[in-house]
């Protein structure tokens, strides 16, 4: 079997694209999305139609949380943050929420007879909490106390890994619309010009993982970004400057 697995679209539906497109040529199984697939981009409505199509898993992310409950958005402190994820509420419909709020907050899969994957959007605990490349091992001891699943497949940092922990193998896609540099310079996000995703592939009990990036068209989704009414669409556009 092989799995692809998709994190982060944030609204930025020609990054799904680029990624979709990739995929048709990996002889994929199954795709696996791990949430926050329809806030802060400029295409809410349409990503999540395009995931209805798809008809594969979602698990519900930190994102679709804060909207189906939109009182939670007056506690974001970052005025941007407040501004583009109201705006992305008002581009979906009833129908987009329903949707949502049918993702799980976790999924199993059986990768073989023998391993186990466990998908989530942060941690099997949080769909907020940060787990990035240079946690501590005592830090994942904790996270992952009690979780039996050989294979760990987490998204949220928007930052890609593939590590060992004891017998274990953590596994981040990265970010299909909003790839994060990492470590974080300054006191703004930059964005990577690119869609990331994963490939996890069980043959004869042999896992392979391979973190994929592919090129976007910056000047295409610049142009969608203008077009599309997200509020403060400059401010947007200057995070994408990581090279």
């Amino acid at each position: 079997m092989r799995y692809a697995f998709i994190s982060d679209i944030h609204g930025n539906l020609h990054a799904l694209e680029v990624v979709l497109a990739d995929l048709q040529h990996a002889a994929v199984d199954r795709v696996i999305c791990l949430g926050d697939v329809a806030s802060l981009g400029p295409q809410p409505h349409e990503v999540v139609t395009r995931l209805r199509q798809l008809q594969i898993p979602v698990i519900q992310g930190n994102h679709e949380a804060y909207l189906l409950n939109p009182a939670s958005l007056a506690d974001m402190q970052h005025p941007w943050l407040r501004a583009a994820e109201q705006w992305c509420l008002t581009q979906l419909t009833a129908e987009d929420l329903a949707f949502m709020r049918s993702f799980p907050t976790q999924l199993s899969l059986a990768l073989d007879h023998h391993t186990t994957a466990l998908c989530f959007h942060g941690s099997p605990r949080s769909n907020e909490e940060w787990l990035y490349p240079t946690a501590l091992p005592e830090s994942l001891d904790e996270i992952f106390a009690g979780v039996t699943a050989q294979v760990l497949v987490g998204g949220h940092t928007h930052v890609q890994m593939a590590r060992h922990h004891h017998s274990q193998l953590i596994i981040n896609p990265g970010s299909v619309g909003m790839p994060f540099e990492f470590p974080k310079r300054g006191p703004n996000q930059l964005l990577f010009r690119r869609a990331e995703y994963a490939l996890v592939e069980m043959i004869g009990g042999k896992l392979t993982c391979h973190l994929c990036r592919l090129p976007i068209d910056f000047d295409y989704l610049t142009q969608t970004v203008r077009a599309s009414g997200l509020p403060e669409v400059d401010f947007w556009l200057s995070m994408w400057t990581a090279t």
